[in-house]
């Protein structure tokens, strides 16, 4: 606190005083009203933009802003005259009795404090929410983290659809939000393993993020319905588990990882009792689409079901195939100099006769899959 001229204030900023700022906009529209040429309008919105300035987060000075005041008046009797500056001038007193009140309480200590607003909630929540978790304390950081998904939901407008329009709406100050909200997904799925509850509050969080966001990119859209599968499984609910993740399939017939966190539900280490042979089936499943994306991950998965389930060898022709890809996936040595460096196999390329079935079938891509491929190629 410091004294000057019997006036006690503070030089210590706060956080931005949304409603005090807001006492300046009678101010601006004022000016805008005297439809001024560009270059002297902005002779004026210069001093206001100062004032702004100055009382926006606080630590400003009585005597300062009297000064600021005192300039925007004869700038506006210099542009457009006392009489047209009639409705600036009554605009800056009222705003000025409304300051000099706020000061008298400084000088009394009385001051009320400034609120936060819900977006510094959210910013706040979400940082406590990191913090805990980078401590280890799961649940507590996910209680956080659903709180500030309720200021989300309080904050989202109708017409924002997706993750972006409610970014846009708040002037990118929201960035990091496609990440948070997938982080969100992620610890509450590790906080129901130490307590199931959070099993009932990720259903609730994927259910209301595409009810408010329906137009999200469907690899996140697909992700949230799986979340749904997983946590209805984790309440007991098998049969509506068993639907959720039949039409995230029909939906996304070649995401590869929809098989998968379909197929772990029966295999994973902490299932008991395990189906290996259901597990199985939805892995083939996915690995009989000519076009599945991340299918070395669906092999790696079906790798480790029939190393559980204890067949060897339908775990080593997993492996075989697996090394197949992994080769197709290694650059060719250099050619010719000048020549561009090309793939060992492009993309569509069909398999060599004697290499395991793309399918999973273990069996040669001679004896399965190779002649409706090359039906396929003819079309």
């Amino acid at each position: 606190m410091l004294q000057d001229a019997g006036f006690t204030f503070s030089n210590e900023p706060v956080r931005y005083d949304e409603a005090r700022v807001a006492r300046l906009d009678p101010i601006q529209e004022a000016i805008t009203n005297q439809h001024l040429p560009l270059l002297r309008s902005r002779k004026l919105n210069t001093i206001l933009t100062a004032l702004e300035v100055q009382i926006e987060d606080g630590g400003d000075h009585p005597e300062v802003n009297r000064l600021l005041g005192e300039a925007l008046r004869a700038a506006l009797r210099h542009q457009v005259g006392e009489e047209r500056a009639q409705e600036a001038f009554q605009a800056l007193d009222t705003f000025e009795q409304v300051e000099a009140e706020r000061w008298e309480q400084v000088r009394a200590g009385t001051l009320p404090e400034v609120p936060p607003s819900p977006e510094e909630q959210f910013e706040g929540l979400v940082s406590q929410g990191y913090s805990l978790l980078k401590t280890g304390d799961i649940p507590a950081g996910c209680d956080r983290w659903l709180e500030a998904w309720d200021l989300v939901k309080e904050l989202t407008r109708p017409e924002w659809r997706t993750l972006e329009d409610f970014n846009r709406g708040f002037l990118g100050l929201f960035d990091f939000l496609p990440q948070w909200s997938q982080d969100v997904d992620d610890q509450l799925a590790l906080a129901a393993r130490l307590d199931p509850a959070y099993h009932e509050h990720r259903l609730r969080y994927a259910r209301e993020f595409l009810e408010r966001f329906p137009d999200e990119e469907p690899e996140a859209h697909a992700g949230l319905l799986l979340a749904q599968g997983e946590a209805l499984w984790g309440l007991g609910q098998r049969e509506e588990a068993e639907a959720v993740f039949a039409q995230v399939i029909e939906r996304f017939p070649d995401e590869g990882w929809a098989y998968i966190r379909w197929a772990q539900r029966y295999w994973a280490r902490d299932t008991v009792p395990k189906n290996f042979l259901h597990a199985e089936a939805i892995l083939q499943r996915a690995l009989a689409r000519p076009h599945l994306a991340d299918r070395m991950e669906v092999l790696e998965n079906l790798e480790e079901v029939y190393h559980l389930w204890g067949k060897r060898e339908e775990q080593a022709a997993i492996a075989t195939q697996i090394e197949w890809l992994a080769a197709q996936a290694r650059p060719a040595p250099a050619g010719p100099p000048g020549a561009p460096a090309m793939p060992l196999a492009a993309a569509g390329k069909k398999l060599p006769r004697n290499a395991p079935c793309w399918c999973g079938s273990g069996k040669k891509d001679q004896k399965c899959h190779l002649a409706a491929d090359e039906v396929e190629a003819r079309r």
